[in-house]
């Protein structure tokens, strides 16, 4: 039997063959694994947005106000009318002169009105009143005009102490119409009517009582106290953060008129 030896040319094809042979190996693999590297980066890809969506989705799912601090019980069960809080019979009057934006006034509500509205005003010895001012800028203006309407609904006082426990920078722009709402939903208070009451006559006329009974009483300054037993005279207690026994002696003082 007879064997065939290659020649030169049957060699170079054999060789070329093997050759074409592994370079479609490599070039197949080359493209298995780009195919793999496209679909793992369109994963990845598809798997971020929808992080995304549901990082958006959880965000605007955030009910407004869910940061604002809500108002307390403080005057719970308490009526209010008229913005005065308390027994409308109470013998003796006790009215601050405040300004919302006043960091001084929200220090009073946390460490001197609580006293006073647990030991006089449910005890029906006194009511407690307000003078809304705005000397401080734009945003206390604003914010004094939906406070007049949140007095409308009987609901100054927990407005008021919403918006302290939430108080911004003084005229940074903070107090928005958005916030408002914010403070007002939080305060128990109609936010839509109250902020519609903004510009009404009856809030303009709050405003005016306010600047006129201050300058009456030479009030330049938030907080500021004043006592008055029945129809009589208010008389200035003093102003800035007065501590509880001081400003409880001087409501004694006034009840044993």
């Amino acid at each position: 039997m007879s064997t065939h030896a290659p020649t030169k040319r049957e060699l170079h094809e054999q060789r070329r063959a093997v050759r074409l042979a592994a370079e479609q190996a490599v070039a197949a693999k080359a493209v298995r694994r780009r195919r793999g590297w496209i679909l793992a980066a369109a994963a990845g890809v598809a798997a971020a947005a929808v992080v995304l969506a549901v990082a958006l989705t959880s965000s605007s799912d955030q009910p407004a106000g869910a940061h604002v601090t809500p108002a307390s019980s403080l005057f719970a069960g308490i009526p209010e009318h008229g913005g005065v809080l308390g027994d409308p019979k109470a013998p003796v009057t006790l009215t601050e002169y405040l300004d919302p934006q006043c960091p001084v006034c929200a220090q009073a509500a946390q460490s001197t009105l609580p006293t006073v509205v647990r030991d006089y005003v449910r005890t029906g010895k006194v009511k407690l009143a307000a003078r809304t001012l705005h000397f401080l800028g734009p945003d206390s203006v604003r914010a004094a005009e939906v406070a007049a309407g949140a007095e409308r609904q009987g609901r100054l006082w927990p407005f008021l102490e919403t918006f302290y426990a939430n108080q911004g920078e003084e005229n940074s722009g903070y107090v928005t119409d958005s916030f408002l709402r914010q403070i007002s939903t939080a305060a128990g208070v109609n936010a839509s009517a109250a902020l519609g009451q903004a510009d009404s006559a009856f809030a303009k006329g709050r405003l005016a009582r306010a600047n006129a009974d201050a300058s009456k009483l030479g009030v330049s300054s938030t907080p500021t106290f004043t006592v008055a037993r029945g129809n009589g005279a208010a008389r200035v207690v003093g102003s800035g953060v007065l501590d509880a026994p001081t400003l409880a002696a001087a409501i004694d003082r006034e009840l044993g008129r």
